[in-house]
């Protein structure tokens, strides 16, 4: 497939991705990310959802995250995708957004790629989580744009790929496998980020 030079998705970057403590901040300015969407699915939890939003995060990594920063450039290669870091919001809102693993642009579309580390277990595919996590990617992405996501991950032993697997595993996972799931996450996002949005300002106000 032959790649375009100025990506579709160049004008909705919020950050590069490069410094983690400023996307981070990013991420806190008011913005739903694909993380947050992927846990969305009760609208009666939305008050823990905003809660969630709103407090500061202590987590700074550990020894998974770790695997992980080192272990997902490998397995995307595997599949002949390049790790991305850009934040970049939905085409119809700026407070929506995701960092998906890998994206391309192509001729005839983009093309997403998630990589996850599985720990000490066999897996045999995404869980429902990691399926909404893609959705909200692809919408995030460009829904009518997307053309798949390929979401791959490996099977870690004692630092080392399970029965010492040469390739990991793979699955393509296409917008009409999770359109399904779409909607929901957004019916729940809109409300959080409002209430989210309406905190940040009301605190920004009285530290004036």
């Amino acid at each position: 497939m032959t790649t375009l030079s100025l990506p579709p998705w160049h004008s909705r970057i919020l950050d590069d991705g490069t410094d983690r403590e400023r996307w981070l901040a990013r991420r806190a300015e008011g913005v739903i990310g694909a993380s947050d969407a992927a846990g969305y699915v009760k609208a009666a939890s939305e008050d823990k959802y905003v809660a969630a939003k709103l407090k500061p995060s202590s987590f700074h990594g550990n020894t998974f995250t770790e695997a992980g920063h080192e272990w997902e450039p490998r397995l995307l290669s595997a599949v002949g995708l390049q790790q991305s870091t850009v934040l970049i919001h939905s085409p119809s809102e700026k407070g929506f957004a995701a960092t998906p693993d890998a994206i391309s642009a192509t001729l005839e579309g983009i093309i997403l790629g998630e990589a996850k580390i599985k720990h000490n277990k066999i897996v045999h595919g995404p869980t429902a989580r990691e399926f909404r996590q893609v959705a909200w990617q692809m919408f995030c992405a460009d829904w009518e744009r997307v053309l798949y996501t390929e979401f791959v991950w490996g099977e870690l032993v004692n630092g080392e790929l399970r029965n010492g697997a040469i390739e990991p595993k793979h699955l393509r996972i296409y917008p009409a496998d999770v359109e399904h799931l779409l909607q929901p996450m957004i019916d729940i996002a809109t409300p959080v980020l409002a209430r989210v949005r309406a905190a940040l300002k009301f605190a920004k106000e009285i530290d004036l």
